[in-house]
């Protein structure tokens, strides 16, 4: 995001403390406030909702009880979150997982590990921001 945007809210839900925090820390470096964390895909529906919705939803795809898959295809459903940007990240990408989640409404990637660099890269691609 450039420094003259407006500012943009964003949700990192992943089950690992360490890359929900490290995901967090790039996204406010990158100029998104609030930036909230979550653990869990009921969390984060409910979390979501609480909020009113976000700009951005970054979102671990291996999850229990719910995948970020999951939560992407609730998100979905629900008329009030349609326009949400919604990244998976995931260690497994195959074209069927992508297909699924392409079919499910997502609208990025990212493949773990990632860089800081790749981040920046997706966000700036589904932003449609050069």
């Amino acid at each position: 995001m450039t420094n003259d945007a407006p500012t943009k809210s964003a949700l990192v839900v992943d089950d690992m403390s360490v890359m929900r925090r490290s995901v967090a820390n790039l996204l406010r470096s990158q100029g998104f406030a609030p930036v909230d964390e979550v653990s869990s895909g009921p969390d984060a529906l409910n979390q979501i909702a609480a909020a009113g919705g976000y700009d951005l939803v970054i979102s671990d795809w291996n999850m229990d009880p719910m995948t970020g898959l999951e939560v992407l295809t609730t998100l979905k459903s629900d008329d009030r979150f349609q326009a949400v940007t919604f990244i998976l990240m995931t260690a497994e990408p195959s074209p069927e997982k992508q297909a699924a989640a392409e079919a499910a409404g997502v609208s990025g990637f990212l493949v773990k590990p990632f860089s800081a660099s790749d981040l920046n890269s997706e966000i700036e691609r589904v932003f449609g921001e050069t």
